[in-house]
């Protein structure tokens, strides 16, 4: 009788500790390394501000038709001013890179991994359009890019 009631008690410790085991899920993160250091670097030393609500919206970001609240982060170099926005609207960390070419505004949107998701093209006095153009707005980004890469500390 006494060896029946040893295995009934482990079995009953170990139903109470298994729903303890599932309690501590394994980390997942979304942020490349870069990409967790520009985020802390925009944090850290970028401004708040808000984007105005058309061009994040081709880009699937919306706030409703509000503005968007972002920081943002700027730096120059001999072919422009480039700026870097750290967008959080669906709970999770995107940068939207833009520079000025002329007078159109070039915007990327991209994830914490650096990969593309989208590009738009905002004349200064017309409506913002999608680039359908994959080269021209690779190559753009990719350019954006290496400028922020350049910047990020900890390389």
């Amino acid at each position: 009788m006494t060896s029946s009631v040893f295995p009934r008690r482990a079995f009953l410790g170990a139903s109470l500790l298994l729903p303890l085991g599932a309690c501590q899920s394994p980390k997942i993160t979304t942020l490349s390394p870069r990409g967790d250091r520009l985020v802390r670097l925009i944090q850290r030393t970028g401004n708040d501000n808000m984007m105005a609500p058309e061009a994040p919206a081709l880009m699937g970001i919306t706030n409703e038709g509000r503005d968007i609240p972002v920081r943002q982060l700027a730096g120059e170099n001999d072919s422009g001013r480039y700026v870097v926005s750290l967008v959080n609207i669906r709970k999770i960390h995107e940068f939207i890179f833009h520079r000025r070419q002329g007078d159109v505004l070039i915007l990327h949107l991209a994830d914490t991994k650096f990969a593309r998701l989208q590009s738009v093209r905002y004349p200064r006095n017309a409506k913002p359009s999608v680039i359908t153009d994959v080269a021209f707005a690779e190559n753009d980004f990719q350019q954006q890019v290496a400028f922020w890469y350049a910047r990020i500390p900890g390389r």
